[in-house]
């Protein structure tokens, strides 16, 4: 096992960076603002835990079973939905829904189906390849996948503190549709 201290430094410089302004993290960004805080950032990094697995381990083998093209429609698809309905005003929602999981399922969800096929995991792909250490591949990618989400989540809880729940919830839905329709149309 190879936990090159220059190597993890090396990958979460890289992916921390390129990860800033990304879609997902806006997308982290406008679930933290309307979600639990803790709910929300457990379901992401457990995405980021499970495709940084996939994308260290398995390789292309997975990306050549379902094409990104394919996955970034479901995504994007997934995404309008979720902005259509955050549009609904919070009396007509299901009574019996626990809004633990909700957060929790919803943003595990679409970060995963987001990143499949996505320069972060390309970028997995590549780096592991190139450093033939896929543990301090991992390491550092997931540190900064975490941080980047943590970041994003909790400064989107405390934005919520300040904006009022109808306004975000009209920012939420809208970011969630052009991010939707970006997707489909390829140009995210």
């Amino acid at each position: 096992m190879n936990l090159n201290s220059k190597i993890i430094a090396a990958v979460f410089a890289i992916i921390f960076l390129a990860e800033l302004g990304d879609k997902t993290q806006m997308v982290l960004l406008t679930l933290g603002a309307r979600h639990a805080l803790k709910a929300t950032f457990l379901g992401a990094i457990s995405a980021f835990f499970i495709l940084d697995v996939m994308a260290v381990a398995a390789g292309t083998f997975f990306y050549e079973l379902i094409p990104a093209r394919v996955l970034h429609v479901i995504a994007g698809a997934l995404l309008i939905l979720f902005g259509l309905l955050s549009f609904r005003s919070e009396s007509r929602k299901e009574p019996g829904m626990e809004k633990v999981h909700k957060p929790f399922l919803g943003s595990f969800a679409l970060i995963t189906l987001m990143e499949l096929g996505d320069k972060t995991q390309l970028s997995l792909l590549a780096l592991t390849a190139r450093y033939r250490a896929p543990f301090a591949v991992f390491t550092g990618a997931t540190a900064a996948l975490w941080l980047s989400a943590f970041l994003a989540v909790f400064l989107g809880n405390r934005l919520s503190r300040f904006v009022p729940v109808e306004k975000m919830r009209l920012v939420t839905g809208v970011v969630f549709i052009v991010f939707g329709v970006a997707l489909i149309l390829g140009l995210a």
